[in-house]
């Protein structure tokens, strides 16, 4: 948990310091999102690439091996001198964000009993919503006091305590099943599967289109301060956490479908609120209680729902889904630096709120698809 607690406040933090790099680097906005966009692409293609290749090495290595990483390129990344040295680092950096969460996922199974799996990987994952909710906020506030180099220093001492704690904590000889080939077939032949996949890459989209940019558009959309800025990270965060634990109250009674209709819906609300009253911060924070409950719910659901479709292919769907998760990431931020280039900053919530529509649209259909027929072969 500690462990992912780093490795999202790494993944997550650039988003709130994107006006310091602005004004370090003298760059645009636009530019300094590329830093989001390379870190989602390398971990998208990376995680299940480097789950094949570590899979016969002891988990302590592999996971100490990807914290070491993080704060080497964390530190590293402190001195850079330009841009372009801190674009570089950023993409090697990441690499261990894209080995260590979906391995720290499969090893803490190999930890505890059967029935106790579940709770366990999902207890991990709260290092994710607590760097929502404190590690970014802290970040924003700290880089504006004494700026986004020191903060990175942080970041690299914080990675190695992270990696002493795993290394210390975990026994030697853990090793994870390699995934076969015959699963990779399945998972890519299922158009079932498939419209789940897009269910989270449109998701991810709309959420990285408006958070990659977050601290800009609050800052010249809304006439946001440092603290208003962390205000809202610390909002959307406490919300994530709020609607994550209400959705997995509630999911066995009204179904993992139907929870996540509604908090995609909560999404929409959330970006349609930010086009409504655009320009005014008070509704916009507002906006943000929405946007937090829709997201960590909408996410951790995916996963339950593609385990629940094809059990037999869990292992892969999920680290495929959490490869989409990244790639819609990337195309948010694409999107997000689109329109800030042409001078569209205050239609960026109406791009959000188009992916995020999008979104609903594919997991109703994949509803339907799901109870009228069955796309994924068993055995």
């Amino acid at each position: 948990m500690l462990g992912n607690f780093v490795i999202g406040t790494g993944v997550l933090l650039p988003a709130g310091l994107l006006n310091d790099f602005s004004a370090d680097f003298a760059i645009s906005a636009s530019k300094a999102g590329l830093m989001l966009f390379f870190g989602g692409l390398v971990v998208g293609v990376g995680a299940p690439v480097f789950a094949a290749f570590t899979s016969k090495i002891e988990r302590r290595y592999v996971l100490t091996f990807a914290l070491a990483l993080y704060a080497l390129g964390h530190l590293a990344a402190s001195w850079a001198t330009s841009f372009e040295w801190q674009l570089f680092i950023r993409a090697l950096t990441v690499i261990g964000a894209a080995i260590f969460t979906p391995q720290a996922a499969s090893t803490v199974g190999l930890l505890v009993p059967p029935e106790r799996r579940a709770g366990a990987i999902a207890f991990i994952f709260i290092g994710w919503s607590a760097a929502s909710v404190a590690g970014i906020p802290l970040g924003t506030l700290l880089s504006d006091a004494f700026g986004w180099r020191t903060v990175y220093m942080l970041m690299a001492m914080l990675s190695i305590f992270a990696a002493l704690c795993v290394w210390c904590t975990l026994k030697p000889r853990l090793f994870v099943t390699p995934l076969s080939v015959a699963a990779w077939k399945q998972t890519f032949s299922s158009p079932l599967l498939w419209l789940v996949f897009m269910v989270t890459l449109c998701s991810m989209s709309a959420q990285f289109t408006m958070f990659s940019y977050i601290a800009p558009i609050l800052r010249d959309g809304f006439a946001a301060t440092p603290v208003m800025i962390s205000l809202m990270f610390a909002i959307v965060g406490i919300a994530g956490v709020t609607g994550n634990t209400i959705a997995s109250r509630v999911v066995s009674k009204f179904g993992i479908d139907q929870v996540i209709a509604i908090a995609l819906l909560s999404l929409c609300v959330g970006f349609f609120g930010f086009v409504l009253f655009w320009g005014q911060i008070v509704p916009a924070l507002v906006a943000g209680v929405f946007w937090g409950l829709g997201s960590f719910s909408s996410n951790s659901l995916q996963q339950s729902r593609l385990v629940a479709l094809a059990p037999h292919l869990a292992a892969a769907t999920v680290a495929l889904n959490t490869s989409v998760v990244y790639l819609g990431q990337s195309m948010g931020s694409v999107a997000g630096g689109r329109m800030l280039d042409a001078g569209y900053m205050a239609n960026t919530p109406m791009v959000a709120l188009t992916f995020m529509i999008c979104s609903l649209v594919f997991s109703l259909w994949a509803h339907r698809i799901t109870h009228r027929s069955v796309l994924v072969p068993l055995g």
